[in-house]
């Protein structure tokens, strides 16, 4: 396999890209509760974006770093955001992987046990970070290191 220079972020960005999404559901859920109106649901939510308000599309599209927002709730928990650096690193359009599940990005190298890591701490609710090797549009591999961190709200539950 072709190893490629990996960009890890540092633990002080991961922190930041962490406050930052804890901000913005924080501002947009207390703004909801000030003026009774919704910032998430289909009513403000954009073509194809489902459940994601307009609002926090555009504050997620200001984060440059290559990540998606997965909604555990739903069968397969299928990809709700794409950032355009996860869309660049992998080659698809946002139509082709929102709605889809992240193991697409899986092939025939990739470490079964690294999988089951991950399915864990899904379903214990708890951050991970792991390598894995994932696969591009293009079927050329790359090493993801990645970051798996649920949402919580204010009182510890999962959203």
């Amino acid at each position: 396999l072709e190893i490629e220079d990996s960009c890890e972020a540092s633990d002080l960005e991961k922190r930041k890209a962490a406050t930052a999404i804890d901000n913005i559901l924080s501002v947009l859920t207390h703004y909801s509760q000030l003026t009774g109106r919704l910032v998430c649901g289909k009513r403000c939510s954009l073509p194809g974006m489902g459940f994601i308000s307009s609002s926090l599309y555009i504050s997620l599209g200001r984060i440059k770093q290559s990540f998606v927002l997965i909604d555990p709730h739903l069968p397969a928990m299928p990809m709700v955001y794409a950032s355009d650096a996860f869309l660049k690193l992998t080659g698809y359009d946002r139509n082709e992987v929102v709605g889809q599940n992240c193991r697409f990005l899986n092939g025939v190298d990739t470490d079964t046990a690294v999988l089951y890591q991950i399915k864990e701490s899904i379903q214990t609710e708890q951050a991970c970070t792991v390598r894995i090797l994932n696969y591009r549009k293009d079927k050329s591999s790359f090493w993801n290191l990645l970051h798996i961190s649920p949402i919580r709200n204010a009182s510890g539950k999962v959203l």
